[in-house]
């Protein structure tokens, strides 16, 4: 069974059904006159539910082909491979996922697995490694031998390859996926088998970017929303491998975000995400966290925030909520413009003057279809309209 993530799905599940797709927090569940029949509406992840029996596909109003660039694209990813996206357009988001992630992972691995110097104690009579004299004292205090001792190990037990492994572990788990992909996922998993497990406490922590793991990035960014959508799924309350639920507002923020820092960073803008220490009020307990920050020598520019909604010709203005949210920001911030990016198709970007305090808000639209080099370009042009013409202005002081 199939539910749309845009606009509203009428459904026939059982009573216990309901409950449990209810109880999962990422839709509502509202009973029609018909018995058995149900509407679900605002629908916040996308990807498979397990419902006692029933597998119930969560269908992304964004085409799957642009849902994978946009997850797995990365600073390193110059050039894109078509071949990383071919997988058939009716494929639910787990298949593509599997598809894409096996693929950018063979590319990152072509010459081998990445290796990297990690920390490791021991306790030797033999000294080699660093002597830990502060463990030593602690442990042992007065006696000499045995030492204790800190190693740097050359390995393939590096975070990296932490993150893989538990994104092909959390794959192969899934329900009903097809056995082709099984079996490669299995293949896969064997070249990881000196690799320890991932424990992940909270939000995934994503290793640096660096030069050695630059050509791991579209690999990794794809494994973190597999384990972001797996994860999430059992904070839920569900049964192992019986749901995968992907946060499509969380990879579009993250997409633009790093399309438009990459692209205005020539210019000597810089791009804060999810930027913090923000406070409306004096006393600092109204906080904020724009999605979007744009500055150039310390000086905020504009603010923007994304919206994984569908807006554009015919859709009226914007919710009143996400006017008031943009206008706080740039009155925070000092600056004479905000600006809403939503998901929807070739719309001119839509002006609202706020007289009070002559700010304007303004509302764009960033349509996602297309290949991946046209999304890269749309955004690419919203970041030269945002940066706009103030490139030398001194926008306003700091909102800290």
């Amino acid at each position: 069974m199939t539910i749309a993530e845009k606009g509203e799905s009428i459904v026939a599940l059982s009573a216990s059904q309901a409950v449990r797709l209810q109880e999962m927090r990422f839709c509502r569940v509202l009973q029609t006159s018909d018995e058995g029949v149900w509407r679900v509406t605002d629908v916040s992840r996308v990807g498979v539910v397990g419902l006692d029996g029933l597998r119930l596909i969560i269908q992304p109003k964004t085409p799957l082909r642009s849902l994978i660039f946009m997850a797995s694209y990365g600073g390193s990813q110059i050039a894109v491979d078509d071949h990383a996206f071919s997988f058939e357009a009716d494929s639910d988001l787990p298949t593509a996922l599997a598809a894409s992630l096996l693929h950018a992972i063979g590319s990152a691995t072509r010459r081998g697995l990445l290796k990297g110097y990690v920390a490791s104690d021991e306790t030797s009579t033999v000294v080699r490694g660093r002597w830990d004299v502060a463990r030593q004292l602690k442990v042992r205090p007065g006696i000499p031998s045995p030492v204790e001792l800190t190693l740097d190990d050359y390995t393939e037990d590096v975070a990296e390859n932490r993150i893989l492994r538990a994104a092909l572990s959390a794959l192969s788990r899934q329900e009903r996926l097809p056995e082709r992909w099984l079996k490669e996922l299995s293949v896969a998993l064997v070249m990881f088998g000196d690799v320890s497990d991932l424990r992940v406490n909270g939000p995934l922590t994503m290793p640096p970017l660096s030069r050695l793991n630059a050509h791991y990035q579209p690999a990794l960014r794809l494994a973190r929303w597999v384990i972001e959508a797996t994860s999430w799924a059992r904070q839920a309350g569900t049964t192992a491998g019986s749901a995968f639920l992907m946060n499509m507002a969380h990879v579009f923020e993250n997409f633009v975000g790093t399309v438009l820092r990459e692209s205005l960073a020539s210019d000597g803008f810089d791009v804060e995400l999810q930027a913090s220490g923000w406070n409306l009020d004096v006393d600092g307990r109204v906080r904020m966290r724009p999605d979007i920050v744009i500055s150039r020598r310390g000086q905020v520019i504009t603010v923007a925030d994304t919206k994984y909604k569908v807006w554009g010709a015919g859709s009226g203005s914007p919710p009143n909520a996400d006017v008031y949210q943009a206008l706080a920001y740039a009155v925070t911030a000092g600056v004479p413009e905000a600006h809403l990016l939503y998901v929807s198709g070739d719309v001119e970007p839509q002006r609202y003057l706020i007289v009070a305090t002559g700010t304007t808000v303004v509302a764009h639209a960033i349509s996602l279809d297309g290949t991946p080099e046209e999304l890269i370009e749309r955004v690419q042009e919203m970041g030269a309209a945002l940066s706009g013409n103030r490139k030398e202005q001194a926008a306003g002081q700091s909102p800290r």
